[in-house]
């Protein structure tokens, strides 16, 4: 496969991945209220998870230094906000400004994503209720995000071990 051919196929790729991620953000912090999900919202949840996991195995196998690079800071951060919401949920803690800062931030990570799954899993299959199922579900929110974290520093580290740094200026050469 040629570089520009790679290139396109990773641009759409994440280019999907991000419509999909802001699309399901916005309508799952709406259905996460009331727990309100119909068919398509899971259709649309499915989606993103198959291109979540699309792009995670094509940057395996094409993707170079960058792209890792940025998505391990990426779910670091959705790491942290997820060991902050645990923390929350555990110490039954109320701080309204953090709670601000867990709305907008949520719309950039995966986490309504993240709690619309560990609904459906934990408290709908299950059958968890109560304040357990609260600390339940950020773990396993932080669990997701810490893998994705870890895979996404070892592609890092192994794109930068076999020398792909990105694109390099062909006139940065020796001058003779």
């Amino acid at each position: 496969m040629s570089e520009r051919r790679k290139k396109v196929l990773g641009a759409a790729a994440v280019t999907a991945y991000v419509i999909l991620h802001f699309y399901t953000s916005v309508r799952t912090f709406f259905e996460n209220w009331y727990y309100t999900y119909t068919a398509s919202s899971w259709t649309f949840l499915g989606l993103w998870l198959l291109c979540l996991l699309a792009l995670d195995v094509w940057l395996y196998f094409f993707g170079g230094a960058e792209l890792p690079r940025s998505l391990k800071w990426f779910w670091g951060f959705s790491a942290a906000l997820a060991a902050g919401g645990l923390l929350v949920s555990t110490q039954r803690l109320s701080l309204d400004w953090a709670a601000t800062l867990w709305i907008i931030c949520g719309f950039v990570t995966p986490l309504y994503q993240l709690m619309a799954f560990a609904w459906l899993l934990f408290d709908e299959w299950a059958g968890l209720r109560g304040s357990l199922r609260f600390s339940v579900w950020w773990s396993a929110m932080l669990a997701f995000c810490l893998v994705h974290f870890i895979y996404f520093a070892w592609l890092h580290r192994r794109a930068k071990r076999r020398g792909d740094h990105g694109p390099v200026d062909p006139g940065a050469g020796t001058v003779e």
